[in-house]
């Protein structure tokens, strides 16, 4: 749970990643969570900036920077629960192939 955490991108930026490392993105549940809650929060957002202060000006370039925009908030659910039913029909085959009956004679 805490590596899903840490690739997810809440306490990493994707970027910045390893690249050996980030592939681990595309298996994480949470990543999608996320970038789908970055999408909905901040997508068409306008800022007020002070003249001397560096900050962003709406909220898309906040998700351009995280790079939590690749896909859409339906992709994202969408990819949640294809992982979902993935993991769980992996989940089923791995109990009926270790918890088989060793007695049949059929």
């Amino acid at each position: 749970m805490q590596l899903q955490l840490l690739f997810g991108g809440l306490l990493a930026n994707p970027s910045t990643i390893t690249p050996v490392l980030r592939r681990l993105r595309w298996i994480n549940p949470v990543s999608y969570a996320y970038a789908a809650l970055i999408q909905n929060e901040f997508r068409g957002m306008e800022f007020e900036c002070q003249p001397d202060s560096q900050c962003y000006s709406n909220g898309d370039q906040v998700i351009e920077t995280y790079t939590m925009g690749r896909f859409s908030i339906g992709e994202n659910v969408a990819f949640q629960i294809l992982l979902a039913a993935v993991f769980f029909a992996a989940g089923y085959a791995m109990l009926c192939w270790k918890i088989k009956p060793k007695y049949i004679w059929i």
